[in-house]
């Protein structure tokens, strides 16, 4: 490749944005032109841009998922279209919060793309801006995102697969709030909004049980993560304590009381407690017996670990 004869070719448009660097290569062209393969990432994107060296000047210290606010050309190449970078600089915390939210969720590392894509739709369709800013603050950050996107549900039970704890955050948030539109069909919004957010997050703990590769941290070994899940959250709670104290009230008491099995907390005190409780215990048994049975034609009895699950033989055909 060549550099130069790249940028002579015709402007296929301007290539702009805010975007998560999730790699980066230094290279010499056919020329001997020093430059840089950038990837490029966003919640909608995943771009490999070109940064001539020897024309742009690359901010110092810009290391990996460091938000970017770049400008350049879009030219077509021998494989494929390749944005030319004329500008790179860090975002500003201005910039930064003025952004859509889970925006710098990088799409590069997500291995279930269209679990991004719904999770993202469903936080932007949330009426209230405070519990989007909620989300974002849990979610969005540096250190914790790539684990949410990457990390199993489990390691040998269910959801046991790259990508496993968000189709699991995901299946539990949306069963909880099905529920809670079927017996409270006239609730308000905004807990029905809480409601998917106390499934969505409710293992989010696990972000400090496994890294970013999905293997199991020290934490796996020392901590419950139902016992973190408040840590994970602090952030985001403190700032949910100023603008909506109901609300955050609620999340905490959904996430620590008693439930089946546990070893400390108050008796749930409402519904939403319930519903997460619930969801979370039939996606878990669902996508088991799913591995229980697959690859098996007949029914009867299969088995995940030490539990045994049961398929009764029943004629498709039969009313």
């Amino acid at each position: 490749m060549k550099l130069n004869e790249l940028k002579q070719q015709t402007n296929l448009g301007v290539f702009s944005g805010v975007f998560r660097l999730t790699g980066r290569i230094a290279a010499f062209d056919e020329e001997g032109v020093p430059y840089l393969k950038l990837r490029l990432s966003c919640c909608h994107a995943d771009h490999v841009a070109l940064v001539d060296l020897e024309s742009t000047g690359v901010p110092e210290q810009i290391g990996h998922l460091e938000l970017l606010e770049v400008v350049g050309d879009i030219h077509p190449g021998e494989k494929g279209d390749y944005p030319v970078l004329s500008s790179i600089k860090k975002a500003g915390q201005q910039t930064i919060e003025a952004l859509p939210a889970l925006h710098t969720l990088p799409r590069a590392y997500c291995p279930a793309p269209s679990s991004l894509d719904l999770l993202v739709k469903t936080v932007r369709s949330f009426e209230s801006m405070h519990l989007q800013n909620f989300v974002s603050r849990v979610l969005e950050r540096k250190g914790k995102l790539e684990v949410f996107l990457n990390a199993p549900a489990s390691l040998n039970y269910h959801h046991s697969y790259r990508g496993g704890l968000l189709d699991h955050s995901l299946e539990v948030a949306k069963n909880a709030v099905s529920m809670m539109q079927l017996t409270e069909p006239d609730a308000p919004r905004l807990l029905k909004e809480t409601c998917f957010i106390a499934g969505l997050l409710h293992d989010i703990g696990k972000t400090y049980t496994y890294d970013a590769d999905g293997r199991p941290t020290r934490s796996f070994r020392l901590c419950e993560h139902d016992d973190l899940t408040l840590e994970a959250c602090a952030f985001g709670l403190a700032d949910l304590d100023q603008c909506e104290p109901e609300i955050a009230a609620t999340l905490r008491h959904i996430w620590t009381c008693a439930s089946s099995g546990a070893r400390y907390g108050s008796p749930a005190a409402l519904t939403l407690a319930r519903y997460v409780r619930d969801a979370d215990g039939q996606s878990a048994m669902s996508d088991n017996q799913r591995r229980a049975f697959r690859g098996r034609a007949f029914a009867g009895f299969g088995r995940v670990g030490n539990n045994i699950y049961w398929m009764p033989s029943v004629n498709p055909g039969r009313a």
